[in-house]
C-alpha cells in the first residue's frame, strides 16, 4: 500500500496546484488499472498461442467422411470420422506443413502460417516490454514516457490483430481438390475458437492502456503542474551552450 501511495496517490509530494493534482491522481489510477489489464492481456496472449483453436473448420473430403480441423499458431488437430471410428491427428506448422496433406500443398502457405507467428510473438514480446515500461513511468513520470508507452500499446494491438487476419486468410489458400465439391469454401464451415476471442481481449485491453497512458501523458508546465516533481521532470531540456 506504501508503493501506491507513492507511485500512484504521489502521497509526500509537493503540490503545486490543487486542481491539477486532483485530476493527475485520477489519470494515474486509471492508468495504474490499465497497466493491470495490460499484464492480464499479456496472459490471454500467451495462452491464444498455446492453444489450437483459433479457428475451427468443419468440411467432408473426397470419400465423404465428415472432416474437423482445429487450428492454431504452431499446428492444427485434424479429426477424420469414416463413421466407424475417428482418427485424430496433429499436423505440424514447422517448419512447412507435411507435403503428404494436400489440402495444405499450396507453397506460399507456410508464409501464412510464419507470418501468424511471428505477429504473435512478436506481439507478446513487446507487450511484455511495453508492461515493464508502464510501471517505468510510475516512478519516472516525464511525459513522453506515457506516450511512448501508449504508442506502443496501440502497436501491439495492430500486431494481434494482424494475427488475428493472417490466420483468417491462410484458410483461404487451403487446397479445395480434397474437399467432396472442388468448388467447396472453407470459410462457410469456419468458425473462429475460443483461442481467437483471447487475443482478441489481449486486444481490447491493449487499446484500453494505449488510451489510458495517451490521456495521462498532458505535461506539467510552471503553475499549472500539479506536484513540484512533475514540473520539474517535464521541463524541456536545452542541449548546447
Amino acid at each position: 500500500m506504501e508503493l501506491i501511495d507513492k507511485t500512484v496517490e504521489l502521497r509526500g509530494s509537493q503540490v503545486l496546484n490543487m486542481h491539477s493534482y486532483h485530476a493527475i491522481i485520477w489519470q494515474r489510477r486509471v492508468m495504474a488499472f490499465a497497466t493491470l489489464l495490460a499484464w492480464i492481456g499479456l496472459g490471454l496472449l500467451v495462452a491464444a498461442l498455446a492453444t489450437t483453436n483459433w479457428a475451427t473448420i468443419d468440411f467432408s473430403n473426397t470419400d465423404y467422411h465428415p472432416v474437423h480441423v482445429d487450428l492454431g499458431v504452431w499446428g492444427e488437430y485434424r479429426t477424420v470420422n469414416n463413421f466407424k471410428t475417428k482418427k485424430v491427428e496433429w499436423i505440424p506448422h514447422f517448419p512447412a506443413p507435411p507435403e503428404n496433406v494436400l489440402r495444405l500443398a499450396d507453397t506460399h502457405l507456410k508464409h501464412y502460417y510464419r507470418s501468424q507467428a511471428f505477429m504473435g510473438c512478436f506481439g507478446a514480446v513487446i507487450l511484455l516490454g511495453t508492461n515493464f515500461l508502464a510501471i517505468y513511468t510510475f516512478y519516472h513520470h516525464r511525459y513522453m514516457y506515457k506516450r511512448a508507452v501508449a504508442a506502443l500499446y496501440l502497436v501491439v494491438a495492430m500486431c494481434i490483430f494482424g494475427a488475428i487476419e493472417i490466420l483468417s486468410s491462410s484458410i483461404n489458400e487451403w487446397n479445395t481438390a480434397v474437399s467432396q465439391n472442388g468448388e467447396f469454401d472453407y470459410e462457410a464451415g469456419k468458425k473462429m475458437g475460443y483461442s481467437t476471442r483471447l487475443a482478441q481481449g489481449a486486444i481490447v485491453t491493449s487499446l484500453i492502456a494505449c488510451l489510458a497512458f495517451a490521456f495521462g501523458s498532458h505535461k506539467q508546465k510552471g503553475e499549472h503542474a500539479a506536484t513540484a516533481e512533475l514540473e520539474i521532470e517535464d521541463r524541456e531540456y536545452h542541449i548546447g551552450r
